[in-house]
């Protein structure tokens, strides 16, 4: 008589095997607040972007010297490092999830979490040196 694998065996196995692969690939605690920075990046991205979108729209037959000028004020030049900082913020996080699903090995995760946070923090630093080198050259 041939034995049947009933559906708790396989629950059974299974429950032992899940935790040993999740267990190497974090912690679930900072799930949620990433989850959340993602969300308010997103809903802070929404005017920002807006206001970005029509600020570039009016100032596109401008010359350089007038998109400077606009530039060097405080208001516009903050709202423009938040545009920037939000975004990469908001970018960096989806790409971090995105690799987490997709790359399974621990040093091919590591590896390309310390690339994409690299370009992030190059990226938004360049965005806000350009920024300030504007808004104080003035």
């Amino acid at each position: 008589m041939t034995k049947t694998s009933s559906l708790s065996d396989k629950t059974a196995l299974r429950d032992e095997v899940v935790p040993r692969r999740v267990r190497q690939f974090g912690s679930a605690r900072d799930g949620l607040r990433e989850w959340r920075l993602q969300r308010l990046t997103a809903i802070a991205l929404i005017p920002l972007s807006v206001y970005f979108a029509v600020s570039i729209l009016s100032l596109a037959t401008s010359d350089r010297k007038t998109a400077a000028d606009w530039l060097s004020l405080p208001v516009p030049a903050l709202l423009v490092i938040l545009v920037v900082l939000a975004g990469i913020t908001h970018a960096l996080i989806g790409v971090r999830s995105v690799i987490l699903d997709y790359v399974h090995t621990r040093a091919r995760l590591l590896a390309a979490e310390l690339l994409f946070r690299a370009v992030a923090v190059i990226l938004a630093g360049a965005g806000v040196l350009a920024v300030l080198k504007l808004f104080l050259g003035h």
